[in-house]
């Protein structure tokens, strides 16, 4: 089923949504390939996304939290100029962005590259407000 958010009907009876409908309709509106390779681990409240980004540097590698959207994205190699001649290149350098849209209580803790991955760390942070408490009963 496919649901037009933009429809009057949908949007005149969803009333303090608008920002999930604008999240919705980015990752409706975004198509991502399969590169490069990517795992998403969950440990109770800590999230891990590992990237793998064999022969890529870290300083060539951008990460960017904006709106909710945690992008993270290369150019692509710079200009070659070795005279050395490729005979086989199986290892791919090339641009990329990915997109993972967060939940709102997600933090990022932080990034790193060891041994040709990048690991992004999350946290889901749950306001005191939002946790389970005991009522009283008078």
């Amino acid at each position: 089923m496919l649901i037009n958010f933009t429809d009057p009907m949908f949007s005149n009876r969803v009333l303090g949504f608008e920002t999930l409908v604008d999240r919705l309709e980015r990752i409706s509106n975004e198509s991502q390939s399969g590169y490069p390779p990517y795992n998403i681990f969950k440990d109770g409240l800590k999230f891990k996304i590992e990237i793998a980004l064999a022969g890529i540097e870290k300083k060539d590698v951008d990460i960017e939290l904006c709106d909710g959207v945690l992008s993270i994205k290369h150019d692509g190699p710079k200009e070659d100029n070795s005279a050395e001649e490729a005979l086989h290149k199986g290892i791919a350098k090339r641009a990329f962005k990915l997109k993972f849209t967060l939940a709102e209580d997600l933090e990022v803790l932080g990034a790193a590259i060891k041994n040709g991955l990048l690991t992004v760390n999350l946290e889901r942070v749950v306001p005191d407000h939002k946790k389970p408490r005991v009522i009283e009963v008078k």
